[in-house]
């Protein structure tokens, strides 16, 4: 018998990653097995595990609190937006290419209910309980029929739901009877909760007790407004760099992806600022100028030199620190060559040459876990650091010094001031942080533990758990 809570919200950014994640650590620190899971995630904050499967990043946090290894069947399905109603599909763990919205549909028609099945019965197999994660709202009556990532999981072994509301968007009891009356499967629901309330919860009783009258549903918590930070699920959680500060710049270009490589400037109050087309005079403010990953590096980097950004890194490189991570390290060499039309219709692309490297597609994506030490002649240390790869770039033309060493061989590359690598989450190496920023930086993992543990808290103390528990022990 599978024991799961699934989390659903009325809306997408209601809390439902956040409260999943708390209720992970809350079962776990009870001494019980718990895993993740959330059946169908659109985002382009992806991380690639050891056995090189790729999930979301929410549900790797997850996993984290949890206190579990992170597996692709936490997260069976994770969608990544390319634009022109293209995505690309990747199906526990593994990519089975780029899809447009009609044809992805019928994939899911003709797939989603084995794979969903499959990935809960192998979670149910090794943990005692799974706390699963809606998507969007519950109550998206147009998808009926297509919604396999709300209450159509929770409806294959009739396990119970709870659904959460943000109320600073306003409309916080519409929102929670409407979602109860509009979804199928309703009677699976068996609780409310109200998230991030400013002021007394006394304030609302009269609503709460109309509430659960119409809808026969108890409302059993009330989430104060709290200030915490944690790692975003998707880039909608980062359309503001936070504490604003040019002396760190973030290139932003359209096709962005792996935001999480920001993470620990989030979670440490690093400042920094993003620059686009609109606002590139920045750069002559800053020192420090990031070049993120992107999901389609040719279109990035036309958009890079049509903005004039490009010929704006060109011609201040050599007083700048400059790092490029995947793909904008890919454009800060001389060319890109794609032979089998991988992501461009040309063959070969011209980049920034700033570094003397050529990089080369592959048509199967390079994706895993990577253990690597620094260049110590550059960063004069070289303890074991774990990051990860999503790419399909090899550089086979490489004339720099490199930045780092995986199982003994050279990664990336190094000229003057300027960085480049294909290892993801290299920020959260603190000797990186505290090379770039030449102050001492407090530890990531550390501060994001801390984080996690404050969050469970604010969560399990304003809620009923006496009732939460009953629903899976």
């Amino acid at each position: 018998m599978i024991k799961m809570i699934q989390v659903l919200g009325t809306a997408s950014d209601s809390g439902k990653s956040t409260m999943a994640m708390a209720l992970c650590r809350y079962f776990s620190r009870k001494g019980y097995s718990v895993a993740p899971f959330k059946a169908i995630n659109m985002s382009l904050n992806s991380i690639s595990l050891a056995d090189s499967s790729e999930i979301s990043r929410a549900q790797w946090l997850q996993a984290i609190a949890s206190g579990s290894e992170p597996s692709m069947y936490m997260n069976p399905f994770l969608i990544k937006p390319e634009g022109m109603g293209k995505s690309q599909i990747i199906v526990q763990g593994k990519s089975i290419g780029s899809l447009k919205v009609n044809d992805y549909y019928e994939y899911l028609k003709s797939n989603a209910e084995s794979v969903i099945r499959e990935s809960l019965r192998e979670l149910s197999g090794k943990y005692d309980i799974i706390i699963a994660e809606g998507a969007g709202s519950a109550a998206e009556i147009n998808m009926e029929g297509r919604d396999f990532a709300n209450i159509f999981v929770s409806s294959i072994y009739r396990t119970p739901a709870i659904i959460i509301s943000d109320i600073e968007r306003g409309g916080v009891f519409a929102s929670l009877y409407g979602t109860v009356k509009l979804m199928s499967n309703n009677e699976l629901v068996k609780y409310l909760v109200i998230n991030r309330m400013r002021g007394s919860t006394s304030m609302l009783q009269s609503g709460i007790e109309k509430l659960e009258r119409l809808t026969g549903k108890t409302v059993i918590g009330v989430i104060p407004y709290s200030e915490f930070t944690l790692p975003g699920e998707d880039s909608l959680n980062y359309t503001k760099s936070g504490i604003h500060n040019s002396r760190i710049c973030v290139i932003r270009y359209p096709h962005m992806e792996n935001y999480s490589d920001m993470d620990p400037f989030y979670l440490l109050n690093i400042g920094f600022t993003f620059v686009d087309a609109s606002n590139i005079k920045v750069l002559d403010e800053s020192d420090i100028i990031i070049l993120p990953g992107s999901k389609i590096v040719s279109e990035d980097l036309y958009y890079l030199e049509k903005s004039g950004i490009a010929e704006k890194l060109k011609s201040i490189y050599k007083n700048k620190t400059i790092i490029g991570i995947c793909g904008g390290y890919q454009m800060l060499g001389k060319k890109i060559i794609d032979k089998n039309r991988v992501e461009s219709d040309e063959t070969e692309i011209k980049c920034m040459g700033i570094l003397d490297v050529e990089t080369e597609y592959m048509d199967k994506k390079q994706t895993g876990k990577v253990e690597y030490v620094l260049n110590s002649g550059i960063f004069g240390e070289n303890l074991p650091e774990t990051g990860y790869e999503i790419h399909y770039g090899r550089s086979i033309e490489n004339h720099e010094k490199p930045f780092a060493f995986v199982d003994g061989m050279p990664e990336g590359s190094v000229h003057g001031n300027v960085y480049g690598t294909n290892i993801h989450g290299i920020f959260e190496n603190r000797y990186i942080l505290k090379r770039i920023m030449k102050a001492d930086i407090d530890d990531y993992r550390g501060t994001l533990e801390k984080n996690i543990e404050y969050t469970e808290k604010i969560f399990t103390n304003n809620m009923d758990m006496q009732k939460i528990e009953k629903l899976v022990l």
